[in-house]
């Protein structure tokens, strides 16, 4: 008998294995814009394996037409979807938890910089 532990550890590889493969609609940037940089971070840190980008429901919330949105926490509390929250999630992604989700993202403070942030947010933007 597998331990709760051991279980989400064997679905996570297993979702991530499967959710990380090329998305079919692919969106068409400019080259080297804002938007395309942050396409790109996206999809190489897998975020795309938790958060989708057409609506659909993954591990995460999506990113499809969210900037500017309310967002309720499981603490009650509700915000805007704008650079800040993004920047924020990105960085301490356990300060504030969408309601519906577990808390499993991990903190890309250590791995991305500023400039990766505001291209990620730049895409987010875009999904419109």
């Amino acid at each position: 008998m597998f331990s709760v532990k051991t279980f989400i550890g064997i679905f996570l590889s297993v979702f991530l294995i499967s959710g990380c493969g090329s998305e079919k609609n692919k969106p068409e940037f400019k080259p080297n814009s804002p938007e395309a940089k942050g396409y790109d971070i996206f999809t190489r840190m897998a975020c795309n394996a938790c958060h989708s980008t057409d609506g659909s429901l993954k591990l995460g919330p999506t990113i499809k037409g969210q900037f500017g949105k309310e967002i309720r926490h499981t603490d009650g509390s509700i915000r805007m979807i704008d650079e800040e929250y993004i920047r924020e999630s990105i960085n301490e992604p356990l300060k504030f938890i969408a309601e519906g989700f577990t808390p499993i993202m991990p903190s890309y403070k250590p791995i991305l910089k500023e400039q990766d942030i505001a291209h990620v947010i730049a895409y987010i933007k875009a999904l419109q």
